[in-house]
Protein backbone atom coordinates (compact mmCIF):
# COMPACT_ATOMS: atom_id res chain seq x y z
CA UNK A 1 0.00 0.00 0.00
CA UNK A 2 1.34 3.53 -0.90
CA UNK A 3 1.94 5.58 2.50
CA UNK A 4 2.31 9.51 1.90
CA UNK A 5 5.07 11.40 3.93
CA UNK A 6 3.78 14.64 4.96
CA UNK A 7 5.22 17.73 7.11
CA UNK A 8 4.17 16.53 10.43
CA UNK A 9 2.51 19.05 13.33
CA UNK A 10 5.03 18.89 16.42
CA UNK A 11 3.53 21.64 18.46
CA UNK A 12 0.10 23.15 18.45
CA UNK A 13 1.33 26.46 17.31
CA UNK A 14 2.66 25.00 14.04
CA UNK A 15 1.71 26.27 11.01
CA UNK A 16 4.86 25.05 8.26
CA UNK A 17 8.54 23.61 9.02
CA UNK A 18 11.65 24.27 7.18
CA UNK A 19 12.72 20.86 5.52
CA UNK A 20 16.18 20.43 6.61
CA UNK A 21 17.81 17.19 5.23
CA UNK A 22 16.87 13.64 4.29
CA UNK A 23 18.41 10.86 5.99
CA UNK A 24 17.41 8.08 3.21
CA UNK A 25 18.10 8.25 -0.82
CA UNK A 26 15.20 8.27 -3.48
CA UNK A 27 14.96 5.16 -3.95
CA UNK A 28 16.59 3.44 -0.90
CA UNK A 29 14.40 0.82 1.43
CA UNK A 30 12.91 2.12 4.88
CA UNK A 31 11.92 0.51 8.02
CA UNK A 32 9.35 1.88 9.89
CA UNK A 33 10.59 3.93 12.83
CA UNK A 34 14.19 4.73 11.84
CA UNK A 35 14.64 8.30 11.40
CA UNK A 36 14.17 9.19 7.62
CA UNK A 37 14.30 13.50 7.74
CA UNK A 38 14.85 16.46 9.79
CA UNK A 39 12.73 19.58 9.82
CA UNK A 40 13.51 23.21 12.06
CA UNK A 41 10.68 23.89 13.84
CA UNK A 42 11.09 27.12 16.41
CA UNK A 43 14.34 26.57 17.03
CA UNK A 44 14.77 22.96 17.29
CA UNK A 45 16.24 20.25 14.43
CA UNK A 46 13.72 17.86 14.75
CA UNK A 47 14.32 13.82 13.42
CA UNK A 48 10.99 12.75 11.93
CA UNK A 49 10.46 8.59 11.46
CA UNK A 50 9.38 6.54 8.62
CA UNK A 51 5.62 5.86 8.91
CA UNK A 52 5.89 2.77 7.15
CA UNK A 53 8.57 -0.02 5.65
CA UNK A 54 9.17 0.24 1.86
CA UNK A 55 10.53 1.88 -0.74
CA UNK A 56 11.55 6.12 -0.76
CA UNK A 57 9.89 7.48 -3.38
CA UNK A 58 8.49 10.60 -4.88
CA UNK A 59 10.74 13.11 -2.72
CA UNK A 60 9.64 16.55 -3.52
CA UNK A 61 11.14 18.63 -0.60
CA UNK A 62 14.65 20.00 -0.67
CA UNK A 63 16.59 21.60 1.82
CA UNK A 64 15.44 25.06 2.80
CA UNK A 65 12.03 24.51 2.22
CA UNK A 66 9.27 25.73 3.99
CA UNK A 67 6.23 23.38 3.96
CA UNK A 68 2.97 23.52 5.35
CA UNK A 69 1.84 20.99 7.63
CA UNK A 70 0.40 18.07 6.11
CA UNK A 71 1.82 18.71 2.65
CA UNK A 72 2.92 15.50 1.25
CA UNK A 73 6.75 15.37 0.39
CA UNK A 74 7.23 12.19 -0.31
CA UNK A 75 5.88 8.40 -1.01
CA UNK A 76 6.97 4.81 0.78
CA UNK A 77 6.28 2.18 -1.82
CA UNK A 78 6.13 -1.37 -1.48
CA UNK A 79 8.27 -3.47 -3.92
CA UNK A 80 6.44 -3.17 -7.70
CA UNK A 81 4.39 -0.79 -6.60
CA UNK A 82 4.10 2.92 -8.15
CA UNK A 83 3.95 6.32 -7.48
CA UNK A 84 0.36 7.77 -7.99
CA UNK A 85 -0.92 8.54 -10.94
CA UNK A 86 0.26 12.56 -11.21
CA UNK A 87 2.63 12.76 -8.49
CA UNK A 88 6.30 13.41 -10.16
CA UNK A 89 9.04 14.06 -7.79
CA UNK A 90 10.76 17.11 -7.49
CA UNK A 91 13.29 18.12 -10.10
CA UNK A 92 16.77 18.80 -8.99
CA UNK A 93 17.88 22.17 -8.18
CA UNK A 94 20.40 23.33 -10.31
CA UNK A 95 23.74 24.84 -8.41
CA UNK A 96 23.59 28.68 -7.43
CA UNK A 97 25.43 31.07 -9.51
CA UNK A 98 28.59 32.12 -7.41
CA UNK A 99 27.75 35.31 -5.10
CA UNK A 100 30.58 37.22 -6.70
CA UNK A 101 28.37 37.73 -9.23
CA UNK A 102 30.93 36.63 -12.03
CA UNK A 103 28.57 34.75 -13.95
CA UNK A 104 26.60 37.95 -15.51
CA UNK A 105 23.16 36.25 -14.78
CA UNK A 106 20.58 38.42 -13.58
CA UNK A 107 18.45 36.80 -10.51
CA UNK A 108 15.02 35.58 -10.86
CA UNK A 109 12.15 37.42 -9.96
CA UNK A 110 9.92 36.68 -7.35
CA UNK A 111 6.84 34.80 -8.47
CA UNK A 112 3.96 37.08 -8.69
CA UNK A 113 0.81 34.64 -7.37
CA UNK A 114 3.63 31.80 -5.86
CA UNK A 115 1.90 29.84 -8.93
CA UNK A 116 3.08 26.26 -9.92
CA UNK A 117 3.43 26.80 -13.91
CA UNK A 118 0.79 24.66 -15.57
CA UNK A 119 -1.76 24.30 -12.37
CA UNK A 120 -3.12 27.66 -11.38
CA UNK A 121 -2.29 26.61 -7.63
CA UNK A 122 -1.38 29.25 -5.56
CA UNK A 123 1.38 28.82 -3.01
CA UNK A 124 0.81 30.23 0.11
CA UNK A 125 1.33 29.61 3.97
CA UNK A 126 -1.99 28.68 6.01
CA UNK A 127 -1.54 32.11 7.60
CA UNK A 128 -0.86 34.52 4.44
CA UNK A 129 -4.63 32.62 3.52
CA UNK A 130 -6.75 33.10 6.15
CA UNK A 131 -5.37 36.94 5.95
CA UNK A 132 -5.70 37.35 2.39
CA UNK A 133 -9.03 36.74 2.93
CA UNK A 134 -10.37 38.27 5.87
CA UNK A 135 -8.79 41.51 3.35
CA UNK A 136 -10.42 40.17 0.71
CA UNK A 137 -7.08 40.24 -1.40
CA UNK A 138 -6.78 37.95 -4.25
CA UNK A 139 -3.88 35.63 -3.50
CA UNK A 140 -2.88 35.45 -7.19
CA UNK A 141 -1.86 39.22 -7.64
CA UNK A 142 0.67 38.86 -4.58
CA UNK A 143 4.41 38.51 -5.45
CA UNK A 144 5.20 35.91 -2.96
CA UNK A 145 9.10 35.76 -2.08
CA UNK A 146 9.13 32.44 -0.32
CA UNK A 147 10.95 29.33 -1.52
CA UNK A 148 9.09 28.64 -5.13
CA UNK A 149 7.42 31.99 -4.54
CA UNK A 150 5.31 30.73 -1.59
CA UNK A 151 3.52 33.51 -0.27
CA UNK A 152 3.57 34.49 3.04
CA UNK A 153 1.89 36.81 5.36
CA UNK A 154 4.58 39.39 5.12
CA UNK A 155 3.85 39.64 0.86
CA UNK A 156 0.13 39.90 2.16
CA UNK A 157 0.87 42.47 4.48
CA UNK A 158 2.93 44.46 1.70
CA UNK A 159 1.20 44.41 -0.92
CA UNK A 160 -2.13 45.73 1.50
CA UNK A 161 -0.04 48.67 1.99
CA UNK A 162 0.81 49.53 -1.68
CA UNK A 163 -2.97 48.82 -2.57
CA UNK A 164 -4.14 50.79 0.09
CA UNK A 165 -6.26 48.16 1.80
CA UNK A 166 -7.19 48.62 4.58
CA UNK A 167 -5.22 46.91 7.94
CA UNK A 168 -6.60 46.30 10.98
CA UNK A 169 -4.03 48.43 13.64
CA UNK A 170 -2.84 45.11 15.28
CA UNK A 171 -1.67 43.71 11.82
CA UNK A 172 0.01 46.73 10.39
CA UNK A 173 2.44 46.88 13.76
CA UNK A 174 3.26 42.92 13.04
CA UNK A 175 4.37 43.98 9.89
CA UNK A 176 7.99 44.37 9.47
CA UNK A 177 9.80 47.71 9.37
CA UNK A 178 9.56 49.31 5.99
CA UNK A 179 12.68 48.14 3.63
CA UNK A 180 15.18 51.47 2.90
CA UNK A 181 17.38 50.99 -0.28
CA UNK A 182 20.41 51.72 1.50
CA UNK A 183 23.77 50.71 -0.59
CA UNK A 184 25.99 48.42 0.79
CA UNK A 185 29.76 48.79 1.90
CA UNK A 186 32.15 48.89 -1.19
CA UNK A 187 34.33 45.68 0.49
CA UNK A 188 35.27 42.47 -0.07
CA UNK A 189 32.36 39.52 0.46
CA UNK A 190 33.78 37.16 2.94
CA UNK A 191 30.48 35.06 3.03
CA UNK A 192 27.09 35.38 2.41
CA UNK A 193 24.72 33.63 4.94
CA UNK A 194 20.98 32.90 4.17
CA UNK A 195 18.77 34.71 7.15
CA UNK A 196 16.97 31.38 7.28
CA UNK A 197 16.11 28.95 10.23
CA UNK A 198 16.69 30.16 13.73
CA UNK A 199 18.09 33.47 12.86
CA UNK A 200 14.97 34.10 11.24
CA UNK A 201 12.66 32.92 13.67
CA UNK A 202 15.03 35.11 16.02
CA UNK A 203 14.65 37.93 13.37
CA UNK A 204 10.74 37.60 12.65
CA UNK A 205 10.29 37.35 16.62
CA UNK A 206 12.33 40.39 18.13
CA UNK A 207 11.36 42.82 14.95
CA UNK A 208 7.16 42.18 15.85
CA UNK A 209 8.34 42.99 19.17
CA UNK A 210 10.27 46.10 18.81
CA UNK A 211 7.94 47.54 16.30
CA UNK A 212 4.86 46.42 18.63
CA UNK A 213 5.96 46.40 22.14
CA UNK A 214 6.82 50.04 23.41
CA UNK A 215 9.97 49.20 26.28
CA UNK A 216 10.40 50.73 29.31
CA UNK A 217 13.80 49.57 31.33
CA UNK A 218 14.80 49.75 34.54
CA UNK A 219 18.27 49.32 36.80
CA UNK A 220 19.69 48.53 39.68
CA UNK A 221 22.96 47.11 41.35
CA UNK A 222 21.67 44.07 44.04
CA UNK A 223 24.54 43.11 46.75
CA UNK A 224 25.32 39.84 45.90
CA UNK A 225 27.39 39.30 48.79
CA UNK A 226 25.04 36.97 51.30
CA UNK A 227 23.68 35.17 47.56
CA UNK A 228 27.73 33.88 47.32
CA UNK A 229 27.93 33.09 51.36
CA UNK A 230 24.55 30.62 50.06
CA UNK A 231 25.92 29.44 46.75
CA UNK A 232 29.32 28.45 49.16
CA UNK A 233 27.29 26.44 51.66
CA UNK A 234 25.26 24.29 49.28
CA UNK A 235 26.95 23.99 46.37
CA UNK A 236 28.33 20.83 47.61
CA UNK A 237 25.16 19.39 49.11
CA UNK A 238 22.88 20.18 46.15
CA UNK A 239 25.55 18.83 43.82
CA UNK A 240 25.16 15.27 45.90
CA UNK A 241 21.82 15.39 45.30
CA UNK A 242 21.20 16.51 41.88
CA UNK A 243 24.78 16.19 39.82
CA UNK A 244 24.47 19.27 38.77
CA UNK A 245 26.21 22.64 40.30
CA UNK A 246 24.93 25.09 42.28
CA UNK A 247 24.88 28.62 39.72
CA UNK A 248 23.79 32.41 40.26
CA UNK A 249 21.19 32.12 37.92
CA UNK A 250 19.31 29.03 39.93
CA UNK A 251 19.59 31.33 42.34
CA UNK A 252 18.22 33.97 40.36
CA UNK A 253 15.89 31.76 38.74
CA UNK A 254 14.31 30.63 42.73
CA UNK A 255 14.18 34.49 43.59
CA UNK A 256 12.14 35.54 40.30
CA UNK A 257 9.73 32.68 41.05
CA UNK A 258 9.24 33.35 44.48
CA UNK A 259 8.66 37.49 43.51
CA UNK A 260 6.62 37.40 40.32
CA UNK A 261 3.51 35.80 41.73
CA UNK A 262 3.13 38.96 43.80
CA UNK A 263 3.82 41.45 40.21
CA UNK A 264 1.13 39.95 37.84
CA UNK A 265 1.38 42.41 35.56
CA UNK A 266 5.17 41.28 34.94
CA UNK A 267 3.63 37.87 34.60
CA UNK A 268 1.18 38.44 31.67
CA UNK A 269 0.27 38.41 27.82
CA UNK A 270 -1.65 40.60 25.91
CA UNK A 271 -4.10 38.88 23.38
CA UNK A 272 -6.32 41.41 21.78
CA UNK A 273 -8.25 43.95 23.45
CA UNK A 274 -7.28 41.33 26.84
CA UNK A 275 -4.61 41.08 29.55
CA UNK A 276 -3.99 37.67 30.63
CA UNK A 277 -2.48 37.34 33.91
CA UNK A 278 -1.14 33.75 34.22
CA UNK A 279 -0.94 31.91 37.80
CA UNK A 280 1.51 29.74 36.86
CA UNK A 281 4.97 31.19 35.99
CA UNK A 282 6.98 29.56 33.38
CA UNK A 283 10.23 30.56 33.47
CA UNK A 284 12.16 30.98 30.24
CA UNK A 285 16.01 30.58 30.63
CA UNK A 286 17.84 32.17 27.57
CA UNK A 287 21.06 29.75 26.80
CA UNK A 288 23.39 30.30 23.97
CA UNK A 289 23.93 27.64 21.38
CA UNK A 290 26.25 28.38 19.06
CA UNK A 291 25.19 31.56 17.16
CA UNK A 292 21.73 32.21 18.27
CA UNK A 293 19.37 31.77 21.62
CA UNK A 294 17.27 29.57 22.10
CA UNK A 295 15.00 29.12 25.65
CA UNK A 296 14.35 26.45 27.98
CA UNK A 297 11.65 26.66 30.04
CA UNK A 298 11.07 25.42 33.43
CA UNK A 299 7.41 25.08 34.23
CA UNK A 300 5.67 25.93 36.95
CA UNK A 301 8.75 27.50 38.71
CA UNK A 302 6.81 29.01 41.52
CA UNK A 303 5.64 25.80 42.98
CA UNK A 304 9.67 24.26 43.04
CA UNK A 305 12.19 24.88 45.93
CA UNK A 306 16.04 25.55 44.99
CA UNK A 307 17.16 22.16 44.59
CA UNK A 308 14.03 21.16 41.60
CA UNK A 309 14.98 24.20 39.89
CA UNK A 310 18.95 23.08 40.03
CA UNK A 311 18.10 19.64 38.99
CA UNK A 312 15.81 20.71 36.26
CA UNK A 313 18.45 23.95 35.19
CA UNK A 314 21.09 21.72 34.85
CA UNK A 315 19.29 18.74 32.57
CA UNK A 316 17.52 21.86 30.38
CA UNK A 317 21.21 23.30 29.89
CA UNK A 318 22.67 20.00 28.78
CA UNK A 319 20.14 18.90 26.47
CA UNK A 320 19.97 22.56 24.76
CA UNK A 321 23.95 22.31 24.13
CA UNK A 322 23.56 18.89 22.77
CA UNK A 323 19.99 19.87 20.85
CA UNK A 324 18.21 17.33 22.40
CA UNK A 325 15.13 19.83 23.81
CA UNK A 326 11.58 19.08 22.31
CA UNK A 327 9.56 22.17 20.77
CA UNK A 328 7.39 22.26 23.93
CA UNK A 329 10.55 22.23 25.79
CA UNK A 330 11.44 25.93 24.55
CA UNK A 331 7.94 27.55 24.14
CA UNK A 332 5.08 28.64 26.51
CA UNK A 333 7.29 30.73 28.73
CA UNK A 334 5.37 33.87 30.69
CA UNK A 335 8.50 35.44 32.19
CA UNK A 336 12.85 35.25 30.47
CA UNK A 337 15.77 35.57 32.09
CA UNK A 338 18.53 36.70 30.22
CA UNK A 339 22.11 36.34 31.84
CA UNK A 340 25.35 37.30 30.21
CA UNK A 341 27.30 38.09 32.85
CA UNK A 342 29.76 34.86 31.94
CA UNK A 343 30.57 36.96 29.23
CA UNK A 344 32.04 39.79 31.26
CA UNK A 345 28.79 42.12 30.37
CA UNK A 346 28.17 43.96 33.34
CA UNK A 347 25.00 45.60 32.27
CA UNK A 348 22.20 45.47 28.84
CA UNK A 349 18.93 45.86 28.46
CA UNK A 350 16.76 43.00 26.51
CA UNK A 351 13.95 42.81 24.15
CA UNK A 352 10.77 40.91 25.35
CA UNK A 353 10.34 38.16 24.34
CA UNK A 354 7.14 38.03 23.12
CA UNK A 355 3.93 37.32 24.13
CA UNK A 356 5.78 37.57 27.63
CA UNK A 357 5.48 41.41 29.56
CA UNK A 358 8.77 41.29 30.49
CA UNK A 359 11.87 39.72 30.72
CA UNK A 360 15.08 40.62 33.02
CA UNK A 361 18.43 41.06 31.69
CA UNK A 362 21.15 40.14 34.03
CA UNK A 363 24.72 41.36 34.32
CA UNK A 364 28.29 39.94 35.72
CA UNK A 365 29.22 39.81 39.71
CA UNK A 366 31.48 42.69 40.08
CA UNK A 367 33.67 43.83 42.40
CA UNK A 368 32.24 47.38 43.93
CA UNK A 369 33.34 49.40 46.17
CA UNK A 370 30.42 50.79 47.97
CA UNK A 371 30.27 53.13 51.80
CA UNK A 372 29.97 51.57 55.05
CA UNK A 373 30.50 53.30 58.26
CA UNK A 374 32.96 56.01 57.78
CA UNK A 375 34.92 53.76 55.03
CA UNK A 376 34.82 52.32 51.66
CA UNK A 377 34.55 48.84 51.04
CA UNK A 378 34.48 46.09 47.78
CA UNK A 379 31.11 44.24 47.59
CA UNK A 380 30.02 41.76 45.16
CA UNK A 381 27.41 43.48 43.05
CA UNK A 382 25.34 42.50 39.77
CA UNK A 383 23.03 44.94 37.79
CA UNK A 384 19.75 43.83 37.00
CA UNK A 385 17.39 45.51 34.32
CA UNK A 386 14.31 44.45 33.95
CA UNK A 387 12.35 45.77 30.02
CA UNK A 388 8.67 45.44 30.53
CA UNK A 389 5.98 46.24 27.92
CA UNK A 390 4.20 49.45 28.54
CA UNK A 391 0.99 48.56 27.01
CA UNK A 392 0.89 46.23 29.92
CA UNK A 393 3.39 47.65 32.59
CA UNK A 394 3.90 51.03 34.01
CA UNK A 395 7.43 52.19 35.53
CA UNK A 396 5.56 52.23 38.79
CA UNK A 397 4.96 48.50 38.77
CA UNK A 398 8.50 47.43 37.15
CA UNK A 399 10.36 49.26 39.94
CA UNK A 400 8.56 47.99 42.66
CA UNK A 401 8.89 44.28 41.29
CA UNK A 402 12.66 44.85 40.72
CA UNK A 403 12.75 46.51 44.00
CA UNK A 404 11.40 43.08 45.98
CA UNK A 405 13.74 41.29 43.66
CA UNK A 406 16.81 42.96 45.36
CA UNK A 407 15.50 42.78 48.93
CA UNK A 408 15.11 38.74 48.18
CA UNK A 409 18.54 38.17 46.67
CA UNK A 410 20.01 40.08 49.72
CA UNK A 411 18.63 38.06 52.38
CA UNK A 412 18.34 35.12 49.79
CA UNK A 413 18.24 32.08 52.96
CA UNK A 414 14.28 32.82 52.52
CA UNK A 415 14.72 31.09 49.45
CA UNK A 416 15.51 27.57 51.37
Amino acid sequence: MVREVIMPKVDMVMDEGTFVEWLKEEGEHVKKGEPLFIILTDKANIEIEAPADGILSGVKAQPGDVIPVTDVIAHILEPGEELPAGVKAKPTVAPRADVSGDTGAAPAPPTVGGSEPGTGKVRATPVARRLAAEMGIDLARVTGRGPRGRIHKADVLAFADRQQVAIHPTEVARAAAPVLEVPLPDARKKEVVPLTGPRKIIADRMTYSAFTAPHISLSLRVDMSEAARLRARLIQPLEEKTGQRLSFTAILARAVATVLPRHPYLNASLNGEEIILWDDVHLGIATSVEDYLIVPVIREAQDKNLEQIVAELGDLAERARTRRLTPGEMTGSTFTISNLGMFDIESFTAIVNPPESAILAVGKIVDTPVGEGDGIVLRPTMSLTVCVDHRIVDGATAARFLAELKTTLENPYLLI
